[in-house]
This record gives structure tokens, sequence and C-alpha cells, in this order.
């Protein structure tokens, strides 16, 4: 699914959801359509990166088990 960003240099194109997150963290697009509207990147609360959970893992636990 593509969705529709605005470069740092005000060109629009239209990038993969994967595409988005890598030229989000490298900071080259200044916005991205959604659903709702264009979110601005530093305005708009956007998707942050997963962040490992700490303590046992869930799926080791019935590993054990089995």
């Amino acid at each position: 699914m593509a969705i529709k960003v605005i470069y740092q240099d005000g060109y629009c194109g239209d990038v993969t959801s994967s595409t988005l997150n890598y030229l989000i963290e490298k900071r080259e697009v200044i916005a991205f359509k959604r659903s709702d509207g264009w979110a601005k990147i530093g305005r708009d609360a956007i998707r942050s990166r997963q962040q490992p959970i700490n303590g046992p893992d869930k799926r080791t636990k019935w590993q054990i088990l089995f």
C-alpha cells in the first residue's frame, strides 16, 4: 500500500510503510498522509519503533512446558 509523503525538499512521492519508517528515522520526510489527513513529523504523534520487552519471553515458557 502506497503512502504519500512530502520530502524535505518539498517534492511529493509514494512509499511503502517500511520505507516510510526508514525515511522518518533518517529525517528525510516532513509529512505523510494518513486516512484522517496529513501528519507532520515533529508536530503530530507518530508510531515509534518497537522496544524489546524486558523480562521473560512468554514463548519460552510454552516451549518449556511442551
